[in-house]
């Protein structure tokens, strides 16, 4: 654990965490055979394996399946937010106790996109917060390249800001992130499924789509217990 706090103070992310393959069999075949919605339309589901003909049939592309609490309160996954490892590195690194905020389970779907598009997706920086207390753990569920959106970091971005990025709560382009922290930080995390690590929610993170593969991603968010006064 020494290894992964380490990385976490130092560069803000770790990746030496990996899910056994039962664990990603239970989640994924319930991803397989449960309905997912888009983002913040629940009245628009379908099953994964119908997304082709769903998408033929609207004429949009769909984007993101996002699953609810059908999946999210399955025992596997309520396991993990209770996992003594997680709390562990959570506590440690945080210097609190950890409280259990959120968990995701999606897929990010490849969808055909133009030039400029892709262009433009790349340019696209953001923080998920200024807040110095919380983590956010995830779990790759598919195998995951540079061509099915991986996860991308800026590495030393949780302890290395500028005025700007401290304040103003936008996106950022990779001119202006690759000047300010080097390209070589700007890190895509790409591994087989099951691939784990964990982020300080306050480093910046790359907006994209998949250009060819789906990517399924379990996502666990924690914050620090408020200190009593």
């Amino acid at each position: 654990m020494n290894e992964i706090i380490h990385s976490l103070k130092q560069k803000g992310i770790s990746r030496n965490l990996n899910l056994p393959a039962q664990i990603i069999q239970e989640i994924r075949d319930l991803a397989l055979t449960t309905p997912c919605h888009e983002p913040n339309n629940t009245r628009f589901s379908c099953d994964v394996s119908e997304k082709e003909q769903v998408m033929m049939q609207r004429e949009k592309p769909l984007i993101r399946g996002i699953y609810d609490n059908t999946i999210l309160s399955c025992p596997t996954i309520k396991k993990l937010e209770t996992d003594p490892t997680l709390l562990a590195i959570a506590a440690t690194y945080l210097n609190a106790e950890p409280i259990h905020h959120d968990t995701q389970l999606w897929w990010s779907f490849a969808v055909e996109s133009t030039l400029y598009e892709r262009r433009q997706e790349a340019q696209r920086f953001y923080r998920a917060t200024n807040n110095p207390r919380s983590l956010t753990f995830y779990f790759y569920l598919t195998d995951v390249d540079l061509c099915s959106n991986p996860h991308v970091c800026v590495l030393e971005s949780h302890r290395k800001k500028k005025l700007a990025y401290r304040f103003l709560s936008k996106d950022y382009s990779l001119q202006d992130i690759s000047k300010y922290y080097g390209y070589h930080n700007i890190t895509p995390m790409c591994g087989k499924a099951g691939l784990g690590f964990v982020e300080d929610a306050r480093c910046f993170r790359k907006k994209s789509s998949p250009s060819s593969n789906d990517r399924l991603t379990l996502e666990l968010k924690f914050a620090a217990k408020p200190r009593s006064i």
